[in-house]
């Protein structure tokens, strides 16, 4: 629609009768380009921020909608009730665009703006800026609402972006994959970010090495000693047990005694050099950080 309304403009000055229709027509022309350009710059799109596409799709959307409700009786000039739906729809665009997924009221997007309007006029007076409080009160809400509309609308970072400014790194979109001529040594916040959990291959070894467990215990031990085994290693729960709570546990029905003795004779099924799981558990020492000859000793 912002297109056309260019190229209508430029062939109604171009067509116009009288001898200045060349001049008029180059200087449209010229306009038009100019014009294209500049919303082009304007609205080439990033992660945060709409292109110049999306926001003109929401704006017919909002036209759409201005032709489903429009009523003739009211009154009402249809370019005027129109404008309010496509402003409205363009608008939320923009703001459903800087904050991504999360999904803001937009009650708190305009207390934003009032609060940035304000900020602005004083700083163009030449006047320091008021503190929160001073503006929450001209605003008629809480401080904690203002802080609250502040913290919530604020531009999500792109994990994507490097981690020195500059260099354009807010301005392309989507993923860097396809070369797109930027540069794959940069360092990103993605690289810097530290993850608790194991890595993916670690899980799969961790895996592996429980199914492993799990058949040498089923093979070598007794129903007691993997009971025993499992409670103080917390292979169920994730969470070891003391040679006291296992006693607890069992109603003191086994004494402490029995409880390490069990669990030693376990250990020593397990890494006897004769089972038949002993070579696959000894495969997975480095992934423990231990020592096979350390462990083959004790």
């Amino acid at each position: 629609w912002m297109r056309n309304s260019f190229s209508t403009a430029g062939a109604n000055l171009g067509g116009a009768p009288g001898g200045g229709g060349t001049v008029t027509s180059t200087g449209t022309k010229r306009s038009d380009k100019s014009s294209k350009r500049f919303l082009a710059q304007m609205y080439e799109g990033s992660w945060d921020r709409p292109s110049l596409d999306e926001a003109v799709q929401e704006g017919m959307l909002g036209l759409a909608r201005a032709v489903d409700k429009y009523d003739p009786e009211r009154g009402l000039r249809f370019s005027t009730y129109a404008t309010h739906w496509i402003t409205s729809y363009v608008r939320v665009c923009f703001q459903r665009a800087v904050t991504g997924c999360l999904r803001v009221p937009s009650q708190l997007h305009d207390i934003k703006s009032a609060y940035k309007r304000i900020v602005r006029d004083h700083l163009h007076l030449g006047t320091d800026p008021p503190g929160q409080d001073s503006i929450a009160k001209e605003l008629g809400i809480s401080e904690q609402r203002l802080r609250t509309a502040i913290r919530a609308t604020g531009s999500l970072l792109s994990v994507d972006a490097p981690v020195m400014g500059g260099g354009g790194g807010g301005s392309y979109k989507g993923s860097m994959a396809g070369g797109d001529g930027s540069n794959s040594q940069e360092l990103k916040i993605l690289d810097t970010l530290k993850c608790a959990e194991p890595k993916p291959e670690d899980q799969v070894e961790i895996s592996f090495l429980r199914q492993c467990l799990e058949n040498a215990m089923a093979t070598e031990l007794t129903p007691y000693e993997r009971d025993v085994l499992r409670l103080r290693l917390g292979l169920d729960s994730g969470q070891g047990k003391t040679v006291r709570q296992i006693v607890e546990i069992s109603g003191g029905s086994v004494s402490m005694s029995d409880v390490r003795s069990a669990e030693r004779r376990a250990f020593k099924k397990l890494r006897s050099p004769t089972s038949v799981h002993t070579h696959n558990l000894l495969a997975y020492l480095d992934l423990a950080g231990a020592d096979m000859k350390t462990t083959l000793r004790r």
